[in-house]
């Protein structure tokens, strides 16, 4: 039913506590830190109010929750469901998004930090790959976010909806 995977963990100890993982990704030659300090949309709406999404060519992302929790908003035209929301905490592994899938995320209030555990191919420059593209100026997103219904994630633990409209 769905394009969306995880890679999960694999715990090693459990003390009091204490949890040891083992988070490693094959092949991750980047690894990005994302904070959010409060409430945050990354990337946020555009000018109009339009929302943003990031699109990468060049990435594989592994994002995984280290503290808080974080929403997910993906979309892939290539999907059979090609809208999801996917709700993530920390014991829910890393959110793989494929290249050519827009994505957007959300903290609540209380904010997130997120690992990305990028795999990036040869051709990859960060001077093209953080570009938000609107929804506004997108036509088959427009479209996919108008029309679709999303498939909505939710995992491990329960979340307060602290998100607002996603």
């Amino acid at each position: 039913m769905s394009e969306v995977h995880f890679k999960k963990h694999r715990v090693f100890r459990e003390t009091d506590s204490v949890i040891f993982y083992d988070i490693s990704v094959e092949n991750c030659n980047a690894q990005d830190l994302v904070v959010h300090t409060g409430a945050a949309t990354s990337p946020p709406d555009d000018i109009v109010g339009a929302k943003q999404f990031y699109i990468h060519y060049h990435q594989v992302d592994h994002n995984r929750v280290l503290s808080g929790s974080r929403v997910f908003e993906i979309v892939n035209p290539e999907w059979r469901y090609p809208y999801h929301i996917v709700h993530l905490n920390r014991s829910s592994g890393a959110l793989v998004i494929p290249k050519m899938t827009y994505h957007r995320s959300y903290s609540g209030k209380e904010g997130s930090i997120v690992i990305n555990q990028a795999i990036r191919d040869d051709d990859f420059n960060a001077s093209t790959e953080f570009i938000p593209v609107s929804a506004a100026q997108n036509s088959d997103l427009y479209r996919i976010l108008a029309e679709e219904k999303p498939v909505v994630h939710t995992l491990s633990i329960h979340l307060e909806n602290s998100y607002g409209d996603v």
